[in-house]
């Protein structure tokens, strides 16, 4: 017995010599080595390294929303997560693959078109006339910026799809971009069946965020469109952060849009620059049109506050 226990004694205390006991790096032994060495793997070339993390007790800030999350853009790293594989209905932010939707059927977008009553959704104010024509740049920028309902509708008319046809794009799209607990069930949002996650939103940021129209537009706090009429018309930014500290100084609103029905409460998708880092914040379920902006400011505050992208 006693030989046996001093025999088990021995062999771990032998291993112990050979493994490392807090190896941080994945490891491989050596073919050539009787001395039983170790040699780290070496790092892949394109590996993307997240932001290091310089206060290290600090874990997040409270938020009201139902679901929330903060990744870093350039790694994929979750910064700050709450019930982030959630699915919840996501109200307008649907209009952001309703036009990345629309982009991919190659639009001319200086051509003009027309809204017809049979656009026409209710919910939310209709900014452009009916019958009266208008570029296909600015009709997008009254989906994307003012949240028009009746705009996003159009664009599966303009684009030659019936609306079936068009949300089913809209669906495969999701699943190419990795979205995997999202569905959509129409263009404008104003379906509680259009429901997504506060991670799978991070996806679809980053792919609105990589196309140059949509970047180019979400970052516009107003825009003044005219058409053939003569009409014009002001549209303010549903997105607040446009008109707040994240969008001023060293701080820039890259990308964003809201959403809100009652079933969804008050949503927002958003990605700010800070310095070297950027970080995609988003907020599902806030019980007021103001907390979704305070928790996204929060939280966003937070990630260039605790983490280094130096």
């Amino acid at each position: 017995m006693i030989a046996e226990l001093l025999s088990h004694i021995i062999f771990t205390s032998s291993m112990l010599r050979v493994i490392p006991v807090d190896a941080s790096e994945p490891m491989v032994r050596l073919a050539a080595a009787p001395s039983y060495g170790f040699a780290t793997l070496p790092r892949a070339a394109d590996r993307k390294v997240g932001p290091r993390k310089v206060h290290v007790d600090s874990y997040g800030v409270v938020t009201r929303a139902q679901s929330a999350i903060v990744v870093d853009a350039a790694s994929g790293a979750v910064l700050y997560s709450k019930n982030a594989n959630d699915p919840r209905a996501i109200g307008s932010i649907t209009k952001l693959m309703a036009v990345y939707t629309f982009l991919q059927t190659n639009p001319e977008l200086n051509s003009k078109v027309t809204l017809v009553y049979a656009d026409y959704v209710a919910g939310g104010r209709v900014y452009l006339r009916f019958d009266d024509a208008v570029y296909v740049y600015d009709l997008l920028k009254a989906s994307l910026i003012g949240s028009d309902n009746t705009a996003t509708a159009s664009l599966a008319r303009l684009a030659g799809m019936t609306d079936d046809d068009f949300v089913a794009k809209m669906n495969a799209n999701a699943a190419a971009l990795g979205m995997t607990s999202t569905h959509y069930a129409d263009l404008s949002g104003v379906n509680a069946s259009n429901t997504s996650t506060a991670f799978d939103l991070t996806k679809m940021l980053a792919a609105a965020e990589g196309n140059a129209t949509m970047g180019n537009i979400m970052a516009m706090d107003a825009v003044t469109v005219s058409q053939a009429s003569g009409y014009s018309v002001d549209i303010h930014a549903t997105n607040e952060l446009l008109d707040s500290f994240l969008n001023t100084d060293t701080y820039h609103i890259v990308a964003g849009k809201t959403g809100y029905i009652p079933q969804a409460g008050y949503c927002l998708a958003t990605s700010v620059e800070h310095g070297k880092g950027r970080v995609r914040v988003v907020v599902l379920g806030a019980p007021t049109i103001g907390s979704r902006f305070v928790d996204a400011k929060g939280l966003a505050a937070w990630a260039f506050n605790t983490f280094s992208w130096e």
